[in-house]
């Protein structure tokens, strides 16, 4: 099984991640938007203690404030494009106390927490270098963050829901 952690992006604001993705026409859209709070693996066999620990992760609600669309990997060779998202103090706290959660359980993130939404990936690098597109200010709360499981498809990827912690 094929897990990771998310706050989930309001319906409301899919409306405005799709136009920001209509911005780079080369890439593989994704049409479910969310910021990955820690990605635990491919070859998780039971949810049980995951879920179990998660629950012991207690945060106040906050607000996550969305940034400006880029590309990301290498500037010559971009692999996709997300929307940046500004660090705060709750949600850097709320990265911190999952990953002390997760790694309790052996799993430890390969990367420094990045907040971001991935709008799409690039199969083939674009001709022309993707500019930075401008982001109006949106702003969400955040009163729920997730565990879902991720199923690879030749349409991309489907996700369920597992578990929810408010």
């Amino acid at each position: 099984m094929r897990l990771f952690i998310s706050i989930n992006v309001p319906q409301n604001l899919n409306r405005y991640c799709k136009q920001l993705q209509d911005q780079f026409p080369d890439i593989k859209k994704t049409d479910q938007f969310h910021i990955t709070l820690q990605f635990l693996g491919d070859d998780i066999e039971s949810a049980d203690t995951v879920i179990d620990a998660l629950k012991s992760v207690q945060f106040k609600p906050f607000e996550i404030e969305m940034g400006d669309a880029m590309p990301f990997g290498n500037q010559d060779n971009p692999r996709g494009v997300w929307i940046e998202c500004k660090i705060n103090d709750s949600l850097q706290k709320l990265s911190d106390d999952i990953q002390k959660a997760m790694k309790l359980l052996g799993f430890i993130s390969d990367f420094p927490f990045k907040p971001h939404i991935t709008l799409g990936r690039y199969k083939i690098a674009p001709q022309n270098k993707p500019e930075i597109v401008k982001g109006e200010p949106n702003k969400f709360s955040v009163e729920t963050f997730y565990l879902i499981k991720s199923t690879l498809t030749t349409m991309g990827s489907s996700y369920e829901v597992i578990g929810r912690f408010s």
